[in-house]
């Protein structure tokens, strides 16, 4: 049922997956070693962005622009996931920001 709520052609799982595999991890790591886990959650909205950036041929968008850019295959609601890699960026670093505002 899944597949006929997010059409995606591609590896545009990988948007959703990649965050929460990265935040499972680093919450296992804090606590293991008694970390604080507030910022667990933009931590790993941050990596996952980069890891996607650089994935779906991000820089590259940045170099030629966005006309010459070439179009990607991989995407997830028709967006291409080098987009949601600069959305998932933003909402990270708003997340980390808010943190950093309360302590």
């Amino acid at each position: 049922m899944l597949a006929h709520l997010i059409p995606h052609k591609g590896k545009g799982a990988i948007v959703l997956a990649l965050p929460l595999i990265i935040a499972l991890i680093l919450f296992t790591i804090a606590d293991a070693v008694h970390l604080n886990e507030d910022y667990i959650g933009g931590v790993s909205l941050l990596l996952s962005s980069f890891i996607i950036w650089f994935y779906d041929n991000g820089p590259e968008l940045l170099r030629e622009g966005l006309a010459k850019a070439q179009k990607s295959r991989h995407t997830l609601f028709w967006i291409e996931i080098k987009y949601w890699a600069l959305i998932s960026g933003v909402i990270g670093c708003i997340w980390l920001a808010s943190l950093a505002g309360h302590h």
